[in-house]
């Protein structure tokens, strides 16, 4: 991890330090040598750990991890151009979650908020949504808010999604094919959420 931001029982953690030549890379490589039950690379950000990464989940490790990107397709995206073998790439990957947090309306100053049908329409929203927001109280000290939820989408490969990404078939189609499936993007989300009043 770079760094370790919380101690967890039971967990090994290793603090990667570049300026002392344990690198993401070379850390992994060590944890390997130990057979481990699961893997958490705290991100992925090169190459040469992406690659390390993809071998250990090919040996049957059970590997997780982060790489920053603006959604799941990005994530499919930054392996494409790191110039990996995606066809070893596919066959390790399970799924990609993307998250954000959003803010919660607080729900002891929450009100209508009115919005014309053309701000609804430019939003994606339907005409008819009924919008909501907190004025400010001192429940949530006087902001409007209180607290955060999850926003996510889960892009899920099949067999027909990795034979498209070791093709290199562009991200358009790989996005027709994914939500083809129902794969509910960031967005979605959100504006479910928008809509049920959160």
């Amino acid at each position: 991890e770079d760094p370790v931001e919380y101690q967890l029982p039971g967990v090994v953690q290793i603090p990667v330090n570049e300026k002392k030549g344990l690198t993401f890379a070379r850390g992994l490589r060590s944890v390997l040598r130990h057979d481990p039950d699961r893997v958490m690379v705290g991100e992925i950000r090169d190459a040469e750990t992406a690659q390390i990464a993809v071998q250990a989940a090919l040996t049957g490790h059970l590997v997780f991890s982060t790489v920053h990107a603006n959604n799941a397709f990005d994530v499919v995206g930054r392996f494409m151009h790191m110039g990996l073998d995606l066809y070893n790439v596919v066959s390790a990957l399970n799924g990609v979650l993307a998250q954000r947090l959003m803010r919660i309306n607080c729900r002891h100053c929450l009100q209508p908020l009115p919005a014309t049908p053309e701000v609804l329409r430019d939003h994606g929203l339907p005409e008819d949504a009924s919008l909501q927001h907190g004025r400010g109280c001192s429940h949530c000290r006087g902001t409007g808010y209180k607290g955060r939820r999850a926003v996510s989408e889960l892009l899920w490969l099949d067999d027909e999604l990795r034979d498209l990404i070791a093709g290199r078939a562009p991200l358009s189609r790989i996005k027709e094919a994914a939500r083809s499936r129902g794969m509910r993007s960031l967005r979605d989300a959100a504006v479910a959420l928008v809509l049920r009043g959160d």
